[in-house]
């Protein structure tokens, strides 16, 4: 094999000890602020390998490891398949989906995301309560999104006295906003006789992808979506899926499109979760501003900078996710 010399060398070296037949050539494929993939050719055929953050404390290699076990198990294909991991290296060692990248999502592609999320309840078993943990930042309360939205805000406030644009932002728009829409929903709850800081009942939730998106899908050739990337995968409100998904700022879908993924879980879980998300649903969308606008933290580009061969424009990243920011805000105002 004659590796590219841009591929690390500890890359190569997992890559021979993991693929089952001799290593051909190795490709990176997707280089992003998190995890990274390679395309791994061997005499046996393709395979991925993934290359996890060492310094992260969430453990996503056993995360998506158990996820694609459960979903193998269950036996509802359009994932990868998990091979082997070593977990010395952070690295794992998938079947090879061959696809293109959503880059617009259709109908029939929110209808896929649907059924997914909705048969991944359906195939929940005992193994799955034994051995999945919760998602990442699960957000099983009322007060868990809060306690996201304020681990944030805190750096981001701190920052803001560098960055006037996101000072401005978080004081005339974000604060105001966090503490309109918390006092609504502790109204909702309590007109519906819930404790808002309860945590839902292990019973009453699902298995979720929780980062899903059309980043995190391929289009076959025959039209069908293949879902990855199962690093935050684990145990969290129905709710969740919904917020996560249709306020999503990676996709830019239609209000019928979102609707579509919202009425057929609601359909799926009860209808009776509707006032409850109506309670839930601006929350979401200001934990997503937190998240994206975390992206300007000098420790968070950081991140990406040392992922990536590159580094954007500074300026145009604070522009990009300041608009992100308020657009979210903009979607539940006219709700």
């Amino acid at each position: 094999m004659l590796p590219s010399s841009r591929i690390p060398e500890a890359v190569v070296r997992g890559a021979e000890r993991l693929a089952p037949a001799p290593v051909t050539t190795i490709e990176e494929v997707r280089k992003g602020g998190n995890s990274r993939v390679f395309k791994i050719v061997t005499a046996a055929g393709p395979y991925a390998l993934k290359q996890y953050p060492a310094d992260d404390q969430r453990n996503r290699q056993g995360a998506e490891a158990r996820a694609l076990a459960f979903v193998a198990r269950a036996g509802l294909g359009r994932t990868p398949r998990f091979i082997v991991a070593d977990h010395g290296a952070h690295a794992s060692l998938l079947s090879w989906v061959e696809g293109t990248g959503v880059v617009e999502v259709s109908d029939t592609d929110v209808a896929q995301f649907t059924q997914f999320q909705i048969d991944l309840d359906r195939a929940i078993d005992a193994d799955a309560h034994r051995d999945i943990g919760p998602a990442a930042e699960a957000c099983v309360s009322g007060e868990r999104i809060l306690s996201h939205i304020r681990r944030r805000y805190e750096p981001l406030a701190a920052f803001g006295e560098d960055l006037p644009e996101l000072g401005a932002f978080m004081q005339s728009r974000f604060l105001p906003a966090v503490a309109a829409y918390e006092k609504r929903a502790q109204h909702i709850y309590a007109k519906l006789g819930l404790e808002f800081a309860a945590d839902r009942p292990r019973a009453v939730q699902t298995l979720i992808a929780s980062d899903f998106g059309a980043h995190n899908a391929l289009r076959g050739e025959d039209g069908n979506l293949t879902f990855v990337d199962f690093e935050y995968f684990g145990w969290d409100d129905p709710l969740t899926s919904i917020g996560n998904f249709v306020l999503h700022p990676g996709m830019q879908l239609t209000q019928a499109q979102r609707a579509l993924y919202r009425d057929r879980l609601l359909a799926h879980f009860g209808n009776a979760h509707a006032e409850r998300l109506a309670a839930l649903l601006p929350l979401f969308a200001l934990r997503w501003c937190a998240i994206v606008l975390s992206d300007l933290l000098p420790e968070r580009r950081a991140h990406r900078v040392a992922a990536n061969s590159h580094a954007d424009d500074p300026t145009a990243i604070a522009a990009a996710q300041l608009a992100k920011a308020e657009r979210l805000l903009g979607e539940i105002e006219v709700r």
